[in-house]
């Protein structure tokens, strides 16, 4: 040891040391804190036990850890090999899928393609090669070979996949899509883009994670929906907004109003196809719970609706009335067409609104409102009628009037006149096809259902009376089912007044077509001539049946329509039908003659009777078997 001041001082070694020699120093950069006397040996046995066993579990520590780490590269190594693995078969997918010349194997390489994509543990090597693939399906989306079609979409499926498939990148993947389709100018390619965004709202669901994204969705279907042009694109547009519509319906509903106003557009324009029409009403109809939580809106619609068939209504009042015709008042070949489709759309709206509409569930429907409304339907429907004949008018109309009548009260004072337009649209089957009659067929029927009890007995009168067209009718196979509908109805009535009128109307016309049948064979007289002998059904006969004839066809089809209603009836729980006023006697008075014509008819067909009417027809109606 020395100082700056004095010269170093010697220290010799004792000339006998009777101690150990003192072990070798210890490093002071291992042991920073040891004392001076240490530095020269000095130091205790707990010292070098504390010493020598921190080396050693050092260097066991050293040891373990080296393996750990050695099997951590090895772990590496095979999640490298395993991704690397990965990589090179979805690179190889992509390169089949767009070099591969033949059409199966390209459509095989394709599906594998969807296979990766949706198999969870490929998902690193999708994000990585993501721009490869995107763009690998945009070139197959934008193939102009019209044999390529099912491959095509099959590269839609798998955009769509992809993007439910990598949920973090659902965004990008979403936004790329509606860049492609804004800048196609071929409506084949934007239809197979709006294809795969079906296919990812489809998988994704009501998944949470998507749910930031769908405001996006929505914003950007809404704007192709306020520029499409085709109905095919049109179709596919709406079944992604419906599909957003039922899975998160609170993100729709901010957007559910300017999407009704775009599909009432397609609803109303009358030059698209009837089948496009009905389809808009069932999308339109399959947003029910939107329709009824904006109520307001709703009725606000069907105001304007009515506004405008009043407008088209009153300017064909002024055709019709002769005057001077302005300039600006519009032909009725364009008024009529239009008026049909306000009446269309508007029955939609009212179908849409569901069972909220309906005066029992409070306002805004009240029976005021509902009465106010068939009666301004009615006031329009009649106009045009009087104008000009058009069965789209009167078609539409009709289904008008019934979904209003669903809603009206048995007793409001409207049902005379419901009643009355009921029967002139019966008068006008004469002139219309079976479209026209089906409908108003299903109107006289919903007319005996809803007012029911309250039905005045002129208008049963009038409804089975010989000169009616529903038995008319009843001779065309297309309409007999529809029409026994309404014999149903009318005797299924529970006005004992009127079913007995009903009931003995339907009799008279059998006991006229057993009278048509008979007369041949000398069992009963002629129909309108005098006669010795009384009439063989004195029990049943009508007056207003009495002076007709039938032909032997229309006797027999007749006799069989009236007992499949009757038979029908009876055999209903809760009927009226063979009650005390319905005579035993009667009825079996009937059936007896009845089944005697029938025997008449085999023995006729079997050749053991010789008469003038051999050759029968053999159709019956389609419910005979209820006999």
């Amino acid at each position: 040891l020395s100082t700056p001041s004095s010269p170093p001082l010697s220290l010799s070694p004792p000339l006998l040391s009777l101690s150990p020699p003192p072990p070798p120093p210890l490093s002071l950069s291992l042991h920073p804190l040891l004392s001076l006397d240490d530095t020269f040996g000095w130091q205790s046995l707990g010292q070098e036990l504390r010493i020598n066993d921190a080396t050693a579990d050092l260097t066991t520590f050293q040891q373990h850890g080296n393996r750990a780490l050695a099997s951590k590269d090895m772990r590496k190594s095979h999640d490298r090999g395993m991704s690397h693995s990965d990589e090179s078969r979805l690179s190889n997918l992509l390169r089949r899928a767009s070099r591969e010349e033949d059409r199966d194997r390209r459509l095989a390489t394709v599906r594998q393609l969807r296979e990766f994509i949706t198999h969870s543990d490929n998902k690193v090597a999708l994000v990585k090669q993501l721009d490869t693939i995107l763009s690998t399906l945009n070139d197959i989306l934008n193939e102009s070979s019209k044999l390529l079609s099912e491959l095509r979409q099959e590269a839609a499926v798998c955009l769509g996949l992809l993007c439910t498939a990598l949920s973090y990148e659902t965004e990008r993947i979403f936004k790329w899509m509606f860049v492609k389709f804004s800048s196609s100018t071929r409506d084949e390619v934007r239809l197979l883009y709006l294809v795969a965004a079906y296919r990812a709202l489809e998988a994704a669901g009501e998944r949470k994670a998507f749910s930031p994204v769908m405001q996006l969705v929505m914003s950007s279907l809404q704007s192709i929906l306020e520029n499409l042009d085709t109905p095919e694109l049109l179709c596919q547009s709406v079944r992604c907004i419906l599909q957003v519509a039922r899975c998160y319906p609170h993100v729709f509903s901010t957007n559910f109003r300017d999407t009704v106003d775009i599909l009432v557009g397609w609803h109303i324009d009358h030059t698209q196809k009837q089948s496009l029409t009905q389809q808009v009403s069932g999308w339109l109809q399959s947003l029910e719970q939107f329709w009824v939580a904006d109520l307001t809106f709703s009725t606000t619609l069907l105001g304007q609706f009515l506004e405008d068939m009043e407008a088209y209504a009153e300017d064909l009042g002024h055709v019709g009335s002769g005057e001077a015709v302005d300039e600006d008042i519009p032909p009725p070949t364009v008024s009529l067409p239009k008026l049909a489709a306000l009446l269309r759309v508007f029955s939609t709206v009212v179908r849409c609104i569901g069972q909220r509409f309906n005066p029992i569930r409070g306002p805004p429907i009240t029976q005021a409102y509902v009465s106010d409304v068939l009666n301004r339907v009615l006031a329009c429907v009649s106009t045009a009628k009087q104008v000009l004949f058009s069965e789209p008018v009167l078609t539409a109309g009709n289904e008008c009037v019934c979904v209003l009548l669903v809603s009206l009260e048995p007793s409001a004072p409207l049902t005379d006149a419901v009643i009355t337009y009921g029967l002139d649209q019966l008068d006008a089957c004469r002139a219309c096809g079976p479209e026209y009659s089906l409908a108003v067929l299903s109107l006289i029927t919903l007319i005996v259902d809803q007012i029911n009890t309250k039905l005045p007995a002129w208008f049963v009168e009038k409804l089975l009376a010989p000169t009616s067209q529903l038995l008319e009718l009843r001779f065309n196979r297309d309409r007999e089912v529809a029409a026994l509908g309404v014999y149903q109805s009318v005797l299924s009535l529970k006005n004992i007044p009127i079913l007995e009128a009903a009931y003995k109307l339907v009799l008279g016309e059998m006991a006229c077509a057993l009278s048509s049948l008979l007369a041949p064979l000398g069992l009963s007289p002629t129909p309108g001539t005098p006669s010795p002998t009384p009439p063989p059904f004195p029990g049943i006969q009508h007056p207003v049946f009495a002076p007709l004839t039938l032909t032997p066809e229309r006797a027999e089809f007749t006799l069989i329509f009236n007992l499949s209603a009757l038979t029908t009836i009876g055999n209903t729980k809760n009927s009226l039908i063979g009650v005390c006023w319905i005579t035993t006697h009667t009825h079996t008075h009937t059936h007896t003659h009845t089944l005697f014509w029938l025997k008449y008819r085999e023995l006729t067909r079997r050749g053991m009777l010789h008469n003038t009417h051999t050759a029968l027809p053999s159709a019956t109606p389609s419910n005979m078997t209820e006999l």
